[in-house]
């Protein structure tokens, strides 16, 4: 009773128009419920309003337009040809318009994962910025460096495609953290009082970097190396990203002066002596030299 049933409406005259209409108002029904989930998320993280609205006008029509084709496909017995013809063609075209589909993407991918937000500074395939808009297409940053060696807006504006993301290593120099650590290098001389210039060193970037230390609980410090012309010592401290030039240049400029009051300390630099001899005069002896040297430095 119920294979008659069943084979009845299979053969029914009109049995295609009742299933296309039935996968036409499931699609439709399918279409409303994604938009509603969509929309709720993207319109809370989409940074700005226009963002969203271009995004929901292309996933409407391509929404519409891929489930033409497939309708045209299934149920076209006459334009069959045609379907397959439609469908050859969409395949072309996502093809060809494969790196804009990869850009929405992958906007979608920075709206839910947040590698970073608008105001942060981050390394994206090489270029240094603070990222300024994000788009469905592109990350907008005021590029830091380019121009110059240090970490200074440039002035320059970069757009980025947003696929980068599948491909470039993103640094986010403030994902986790608030702060990040910097060093200033200074070389001092074997002789020099090591422990007095860490000393001083703490205390001048301690002294710029208070607030960040009373809210870090994390004071400056130094490490030490040796190198062939002395000691280097390598300040370190926390410091906001964007002000990370501006705090370098003040340390250094506080140390430097504070440094060099001090008789036991001394800076380390690379130093060569030339040897000039008279035109017809014969050279002295390597050993004459270096025992010269050895007395006018101990007289």
């Amino acid at each position: 009773m119920f294979l008659e049933i069943w084979n009845a409406i299979l053969n029914f005259k009109y049995i295609s128009v009742i299933w296309m209409g039935l996968i036409v108002f499931g699609a439709v029904v399918i279409y409303f419920r994604l938009t509603s989930q969509i929309r709720k998320f993207t319109e809370a993280r989409a940074y700005k309003p226009e963002n969203a609205n271009r995004f929901f006008f292309i996933w409407r029509y391509a929404f519409m337009f891929s489930m033409g084709g497939l309708v045209i496909f299934l149920f076209s017995d006459v334009l069959g040809l045609l379907g397959l013809s439609i469908t050859f063609i969409v395949t072309l075209v996502g093809w060809g318009i494969r790196n804009p589909i990869m850009n929405i993407a992958a906007w979608l991918l920075i709206i839910l994962k947040r590698p970073y937000h608008i105001g942060d500074r981050v390394i994206l395939g090489g270029t240094i910025g603070d990222v300024e808009n994000i788009t469905i297409m592109h990350t907008q940053l005021d590029q830091v460096g380019g121009t110059i060696s240090g970490e200074e807006k440039s002035g320059r504006s970069v757009m980025i495609p947003n696929q980068h993301l599948f491909t470039w290593t993103v640094i986010n120099y403030t994902l986790d953290e608030k702060y990040i650590l910097d060093e200033v290098i200074i070389r001092l001389t074997y002789h020099s009082d090591i422990r007095r210039a860490e000393k001083i060193m703490c205390e001048q970037a301690a002294e710029i970097t208070a607030d960040i230390c009373a809210e870090t609980g994390e004071s400056p410090y130094v490490r030490f190396e040796f190198i062939p012309s002395g000691v280097v010592a390598k300040l370190r401290y926390r410091v906001i990203a964007v002000r990370r030039q501006s705090t370098s240049t003040l340390i250094v400029e506080r140390v430097s002066e504070a440094l060099a009051r001090e008789d036991s300390i001394a800076f380390a630099y690379i130093k060569r002596e030339a040897l000039l001899t008279p035109q017809g005069e014969q050279s002295p002896p390597p050993q004459y030299i270096r025992t010269q040297q050895f007395r006018e430095h101990s007289t």
